[in-house]
């Protein structure tokens, strides 16, 4: 999905949950609907070794219709359970971090979803033991 779609769909949620919730909540489940997709940028880092965030955009933008013949898009660390795990231990200590594993959580869903509809559901790993198995596929990296 793209940025602004993310963004559209995270702020639906938020004003649906504003009633609900305090300021620092509401930020934290939007900060975690969005702001999860910054391992894409640390990905395109690591790929191109340039820190262009419109080049990142451009980047991705390029992938989408070739993405049903790439086996494994590489590491979204943000996006694996064991990141998830790792907010919800942390909100064992700041409970206010529910809100932006929610967030997360609800990001990863519409992903999943979005994923899901262009038949290429396991393109990222869900572990980061996946993607250290994974890594060693052949042609990876494909780039």
């Amino acid at each position: 999905m793209t940025l602004t779609q993310h963004i559209a769909l995270t702020g639906l949620a938020a004003a649906a949950l504003a009633p609900l919730v305090g300021t620092e909540e509401l930020l934290l489940f939007t900060a975690g609907g969005v702001l999860v997709d910054v391992d894409h940028y640390l990905l395109y880092i690591q790929r191109r070794r340039n820190l262009s965030v419109s080049g990142m955009f451009r980047y991705f933008r390029e992938l989408q219709p070739i993405q049903t013949t790439i086996p494994y898009i590489g590491l979204c660390i943000f996006h694996t359970v064991d990141f998830f795990i790792l907010i919800a231990l942390l909100a064992l200590i700041h409970p206010p971090l529910n809100y932006l594993l929610a967030g997360c959580l609800y990001h990863f869903a519409i992903d999943l979803i979005d994923l899901r509809r262009k038949q290429v559901i396991f393109i990222r790993p869900f572990f980061l033991v996946e993607h250290f198995v994974r890594r060693r596929t052949e042609g990876y990296p494909w780039y």
